[in-house]
C-alpha cells in the first residue's frame, strides 16, 4: 500500500493503533523514515470485524512464522518453546494456549481443558489431547485454555499474560476496585466516558482537556516543524504541573529549555508523532533527552522524570497505545498486582516499559469485559491507578474498606551467621527488603535497586560494629558542640560561637527508632500526597533561648518570622519581589536584595503558597514539626521581639526531635525561612513521615536496622538496656511494652514494634558460642553454609570444576580445623575464565588460609594438595639445618605461592 503522495500526519495517523482497530487491519511491516510522505506501510486486512486474519497478523508480528499451518489451525511457538495456536475457521479468532505454569486463566471468557479432555484434533503436540510418543514421554497431555477474542486489546493482553510479560493479581485488582469506588460514590460501570461526576471533575476533564490541546498542536498546518510542535506539547503540559507529578519537573524542563534553546522542543516534537511501537519512540527520546535532564542532578539521578516525560508525551499523542508512568503509584501498581518493583535503578528501558504496558492492557481488558465498566483508552487506566496506588495495599485479603487493624506480628531479631563468603550480607539486604515491603524482587538487581530506595526514604540503616564501637555510638552520648545561633531579627552582625558545650546526641539505633515510633504512631495511614507542594525550612525562635515562641506557634496552629520589620506586608502588591525590595529600602536605604528583611520575608510572604509544607528546625541537624500552610500572610504584631508576620497551618507533626537527613540530604542552614532544595530533599522519605488518608489503612511503615560483624563489638557495652528492650513482647505497641530512663539525655525510651534488627556474624572471627548469652537469648539465628551446587549454575570456568574444588577444600578445612573456617561460595562468583579462578585462589583464599592456620604451611598445603611437594600452586625448598644441629634434625622447607599455578593444579581432587 503506497502512500507516496501522502502527508507525514496521515503517515502517523495509520500507523497508530486506533486507525488499525477500527479499520480491522493489522500493521505488518514498515519502510522508510519515520513521520515521512515516502513511507511504505504493509497491511493485513481481515474480512470484518476482528477475525481470524486479523489475529494470525498479530501473532506473526510477535512470534514470526508458524511451526506448522492447516486449513484449519495455525500453530506458534514462544521463544522457550511453549506452543499456541489460532483457530482459522472459526468467525471470532480462538487461540488455545499450555495451562502449566500460569497464573489463572488467560483475560477474557476462557474455558479450560483437563488434560485429556477431548480437543480440536488439528493441534499441535504440546497441545493435544492425543499426542505422539515423544511428547507422552516428556509427560503430556496436560491442561490448555481456549480464550475466544473480541478484539486487538484483548488478544494483546492474553499474549502479554502468556509471555509472562503481566500475570496480575486479580484478588489485589478487586481490591483496588473497591478503594476506587469508595473515592467515586456516583461512578457508574458506564460512567468513564461521562461528562459530569467525581471521577470526571478530579480525574478526568483536565486530562482529556490536555490531549484535546496537543492534538490540536499536532494537526497538520498548526505547527509545522518539530521544534514548534514540541513548543505547543510542552506548553499544554506545564500549565498542569501535577500531569508531571510535581511543581519540581515543570521548573527542570524550563531550566533546560533556557540552557539549551529548541533542544527539548524538537525532541518532543518528535516523539509527538513518532509512528514507532512506544517503547521504541521512548526510548530514541531519552537518547536525546536523557544527558540534559541529568545536568546537575548527578547526586540524585532523575530516573522518575525519566518514566514521566517521555511516558506522557506519547500517552497525549496516542492514549490508546501509551500510558503516562509516575513513578511511585507505578512502582505500588506493579508491586501489588505483579510482584516485586518494575523499575531498575536507571533511566526507562525499553523492556521495563512493555512490563508497564502489559500489566495496563491487563487492566483495561479486566475493567472492560470482567466489571462491565467502558474505559476508552490507557488514560482511563492511568486514573484508576493515581487514585487507588498512592501506596502499598495490606498484606491481608481484607477489604481494606473494612478492616480492622492487622493482627500484630512480633518484631524480628535475626542473625545470620556463617564462614566468609556465604553471602550474609546479600541475604541481610534481601531479608531487610522483605521485612519493610513483604516481598521481595525475583531479581537481585531489583533486589538491591529496592534496598537503596528504602535506605534513602530512612527505612533500613546501615552499621558496622567494631572493637571501638560503643554505647554512646549505637544509643546516645554526649558530644562537644560549639554550634553558633541565628542572629536576632534586624541584627545584621555576626554572631560568634557559645562555646564549648556537651550535649546529648543521638546514636545510630536512636535515630532509627524515632522514625520508626513516628510512623507507628501515624499508623497505617497511606503516605501524605506532597505532589504539587514546596517545602520550606522555617525556625521558629532560637532552640534552648526563645521556647515561648515555639510553644505559642504550636498551641497557635501557626508560624511566625521575626524579619520584616513592622511593616504590614498584607497589600496585594507584594505579591512582587520588587515592590518589597522597593519598599524596604525606603525604610532602611541602600539594602541589598539578599538582605534577610527582603529576602527571608519573600519566601515567607511571596514564595510560600497554601498547601506547602513547613519543615520547623530544631538546630541544624534535627527538625521538631512539620506543618502544612492553610492560610495567606497576616500581619499580627506582638510583643516577642518582631515576630509580626504570621500564617496559619496545620500541624503534621509536633513536639518530635527527628534527624534532618531523614528527609533532606544536607544539614538546614541558620537563615531563618527559605525553600529547601528539590536536589537534596527526600520527598517519598517526608511523604512517609506526615499522616494521610486512611482510605487504605494497614500496618504502618517499617523499619530495618542491619548490624554488619555484630559480633566484633562488646555486645553488653553497645546494647546496654536495650538487651531488654529489644524483645519483641517488650516493645512498644506490645502488651508488655517497657520503657527506661536514658542515663544522658535523660529521656524515656521504648524500642517500637515496627523496627526489626538483622545482624551478621562471621564465625570465622568469633565462634557463636562466645557471643553474649543475653544477646543470643533475644536473637533468632540463621546459618548460612557454603553451597557449592550455586557454582554448578556458573559451568566450569577454564574448564575447572569449582564446586568441586570447593568442597574438596572445604572437606579438608573441617577435617584439619573446623567447619566455622571453610571458604565461602561467594569468592567464586563471577569468575569466568582460569585466569580469575587463579586470581582468587592467589588473593583470597590462600591467604585467608595462612590466617586460619597461623602461617602453618603444611596444613595450608595438605588443604591444597600440595603436601607431597607436587608444586602445584606452592613451591618448597629444604631449609639447610645449622651446623650445630644434630644430623636427625627434622627437615624443615620454605614455603611461597607460585608465580603461576602448575597446569594440573585443579586436578588434585
Amino acid at each position: 500500500m503506497g502512500l507516496q503522495n501522502a502527508m507525514p500526519a496521515v503517515c502517523s495517523a495509520l500507523e497508530a493503533r486506533l486507525f488499525q482497530e477500527r479499520a480491522n487491519v493489522v500493521l505488518l511491516q514498515r519502510e522508510g523514515p519515520a513521520n515521512s510522505s515516502t513511507v511504505v506501510l504493509t497491511f493485513a486486512i481481515s474480512g470484518g470485524g476482528f477475525d481470524p486474519a486479523a489475529a494470525e497478523a498479530v501473532l506473526r508480528q510477535r512470534y514470526g512464522a508458524p511451526f506448522r499451518e492447516s486449513v484449519y489451525i495455525a500453530s506458534f511457538r514462544t521463544a522457550d518453546g511453549r506452543q499456541l495456536a489460532l483457530q482459522l475457521n472459526d468467525a471470532r479468532p480462538a487461540i488455545w494456549f499450555e495451562a502449566e505454569g500460569r497464573n489463572g486463566p488467560p483475560p477474557g471468557p476462557a474455558r479450560p481443558y483437563e488434560a485429556a479432555e477431548s480437543r480440536h484434533s488439528n493441534l499441535p503436540g504440546r497441545l493435544t489431547h492425543q499426542p505422539a510418543a515423544e511428547f507422552r514421554e516428556q509427560g503430556f497431555p496436560k491442561p490448555v485454555f481456549l480464550l475466544k477474542v473480541s478484539d486487538r486489546l484483548q488478544l494483546d493482553a492474553a499474549l502479554d499474560w502468556y509471555d509472562s510479560a503481566s500475570v496480575i493479581d486479580l484478588t489485589v485488582l478487586e481490591r483496588l476496585k473497591q478503594i476506587f469506588l469508595s473515592q467515586y460514590t456516583d461512578f457508574l460501570p458506564e460512567a468513564f466516558p461521562a461528562t459530569s461526576g467525581g471521577y470526571f471533575e478530579s480525574e478526568d476533564k483536565y486530562k482529556r482537556a490536555v490531549v484535546l490541546e496537543v492534538h490540536s498542536a499536532l494537526t497538520e498546518g498548526a505547527a509545522p516543524t518539530d521544534t514548534a510542535r514540541g513548543k505547543h506539547v510542552l506548553e499544554a503540559i506545564r500549565k498542569r504541573s501535577n500531569l508531571l507529578g510535581d511543581f519540581r519537573v515543570t521548573e527542570r524542563l524550563r531550566g533546560i529549555m533556557e540552557l539549551h534553546p529548541g533542544v527539548l522542543e524538537e525532541a518532543v516534537g518528535r516523539l509527538a508523532l513518532d509512528t514507532r511501537p512506544v517503547e521504541a519512540a521512548a526510548d530514541a527520546f531519552l537518547t536525546t533527552v536523557w544527558p540534559l535532564l541529568l545536568e546537575g542532578q548527578e547526586a540524585s539521578k532523575p530516573y522518575a522524570d525519566s518514566r514521566i516525560l517521555p511516558t506522557l508525551v506519547l500517552a497525549l499523542a496516542r492514549p490508546q497505545e501509551a500510558i503516562a508512568i509516575s513513578y511511585t503509584r507505578f512502582w505500588n501498581a506493579w508491586n501489588m498486582l505483579c510482584g516485586g518493583s518494575a523499575f531498575a535503578n536507571a533511566p526507562l528501558a525499553p523492556a521495563e516499559h512493555s512490563a508497564i504496558l502489559a500489566m495496563c492492557r491487563a487492566i483495561f481488558v479486566t475493567m472492560r469485559d470482567r466489571w462491565g465498566w467502558r474505559p476508552r483508552d490507557l488514560w482511563d487506566v492511568q486514573g484508576f491507578i493515581w487514585v487507588t496506588c498512592r501506596s502499598r495495599l495490606p498484606v491481608s485479603g481484607v477489604n481494606p474498606q473494612t478492616e480492622e487493624r492487622m493482627p500484630k506480628s512480633l518484631p524480628t531479631n535475626l542473625i545470620l551467621y556463617g564462614p566468609p563468603g556465604t553471602g550474609k550480607t546479600y541475604q541481610s539486604i534481601e531479608e531487610a527488603v522483605r521485612l519493610c515491603d513483604g516481598d521481595v524482587p525475583s531479581e537481585r538487581g531489583a533486589t538491591e535497586a529496592r534496598y537503596r530506595s528504602l535506605v534513602d526514604m530512612g527505612q533500613i540503616e546501615f552499621v558496622t560494629f567494631h572493637q571501638s564501637y560503643s554505647y554512646e555510638d549505637f544509643v546516645e552520648g554526649l558530644r562537644p558542640s560549639t554550634a553558633r545561633v541565628e542572629p536576632a531579627a534586624g541584627d545584621q552582625t555576626t554572631v560568634a560561637p557559645l562555646g564549648f558545650s556537651l550535649e546529648p546526641r543521638l546514636g545510630a539505633f536512636r535515630e532509627i527508632s524515632a522514625l520508626a515510633e513516628q510512623a507507628r504512631r501515624r499508623g497505617g495511614t497511606a503516605p501524605f500526597d506532597l505532589d504539587g507542594r514546596q517545602v520550606f525550612k522555617m525556625s521558629l525562635g532560637r532552640a534552648g533561648t526563645e521556647d515561648q515562641i515555639y510553644d505559642a506557634a504550636i498551641k497557635g496552629n501557626y508560624i511566625v518570622l521575626g524579619w520584616g520589620g513592622e511593616e504590614d506586608w498584607t497589600d496585594a502588591r507584594y505579591t512582587n519581589f520588587e515592590k518589597v525590595r522597593e519598599r524596604w529600602n525606603e525604610i532602611q536605604p541602600g539594602t541589598s536584595g539578599r538582605d534577610s528583611n527582603i529576602a527571608q520575608l519573600w519566601a515567607f510572604r511571596g514564595s510560600m503558597r497554601e498547601g506547602d509544607i513547613v519543615v520547623v528546625s530544631e538546630g541544624n541537624s534535627r527538625f521538631r514539626a512539620v506543618g502544612e500552610i492553610t492560610g495567606p500572610y497576616r500581619y499580627e504584631p506582638t510583643g516577642e521581639r518582631d515576630y509580626n508576620h504570621r500564617r496559619d497551618v496545620r500541624w503534621l507533626i509536633k513536639n518530635e526531635s527527628l534527624p534532618v537527613d531523614a528527609i533532606y540530604s544536607k544539614t538546614f542552614m541558620q537563615r531563618s525561612c527559605y525553600q529547601l532544595g528539590e536536589v537534596y530533599l527526600k520527598r517519598e522519605a517526608l511523604a512517609r513521615l506526615l499522616p494521610g488518608t486512611d482510605a487504605t489503612a494497614s500496618r504502618p511503615d517499617q523499619f530495618v536496622l542491619v548490624i554488619d560483624e555484630i559480633n566484633r563489638a562488646n555486645i553488653s557495652k553497645v546494647f546496654g538496656e536495650l538487651i531488654t528492650l529489644i524483645e519483641p513482647d517488650k516493645r512498644l505497641g506490645q502488651p508488655g511494652a517497657l520503657t527506661v530512663k536514658l542515663p544522658y539525655s535523660g529521656d524515656a525510651f521504648g524500642v517500637p514494634e515496627n523496627l526489626h534488627i538483622v545482624g551478621t556474624m562471621n564465625t570465622a572471627d568469633r565462634s557463636i558460642a562466645l557471643l553474649d548469652t543475653a544477646l543470643r537469648r533475644r536473637f533468632r539465628f540463621r546459618e548460612l553454609m557454603p553451597d557449592p551446587s550455586v557454582l554448578r549454575r556458573m559451568g566450569e570456568p577454564g574448564g575447572i570444576d569449582v564446586a568441586k574444588l570447593l568442597t574438596v577444600i572445604n572437606a579438608r578445612i573441617e577435617y584439619l580445623f573446623d567447619r566455622e573456617h571453610q571458604i565461602g561460595h561467594a569468592y567464586f562468583m563471577g569468575c569466568v575464565s582460569r585466569e580469575d579462578v587463579d586470581r582468587v585462589m592467589r588473593d583470597r583464599v590462600i591467604p585467608l588460609l595462612a590466617e586460619y592456620f597461623h602461617e602453618d604451611w603444611a596444613k595450608i598445603a595438605l588443604v591444597l594438595g600440595d603436601a607431597d611437594g607436587a608444586g602445584r600452586f606452592l613451591e618448597r625448598v629444604l631449609l639447610s639445618p645449622p651446623r650445630s644441629a644434630d644430623d636427625g634434625a627434622e627437615p624443615r622447607y620454605s614455603w611461597r605461592v607460585k608465580a603461576a599455578f602448575a597446569d594440573d593444579a585443579y586436578a588434585f581432587a
